[in-house]
């Protein structure tokens, strides 16, 4: 027989750095990319052990695509609102 392993919550916000407040919330609006899915054991949520090193592998890998795409296309400096500074003026060539 094959026994299966489970975090309870107090478990996965300790893993995923969360409180259990915070999960909670997730989970009643449905932002599974904030949280794993759960399986409800009775009344009780509960996360398979395997199914949330995957999510967490699946995110590092966005992360690390995310990262990878934006390397070549850096912003340009944003522009200031407001007057320039005289060093500002000074520099374009104004009075």
């Amino acid at each position: 027989m094959v026994t299966k392993r489970f975090y309870n919550i107090e478990e996965l916000s300790i893993i995923l750095g969360k409180s259990i407040a915070s999960i909670h919330g997730h989970l009643a609006r449905k932002q599974f990319d904030a949280v794993p899915p759960p399986i409800k054991l009775g009344r009780r949520l509960a996360w398979q052990v395997e199914s949330v090193d995957a999510w967490i592998d699946d995110k590092a890998a966005q992360a690390d695509i995310k990262a990878k795409n934006s390397l070549g296309h850096a912003l340009p400096p944003a522009r200031r609102r407001g007057r320039p500074t005289k060093a500002e003026q000074r520099d374009r060539g104004g009075k």
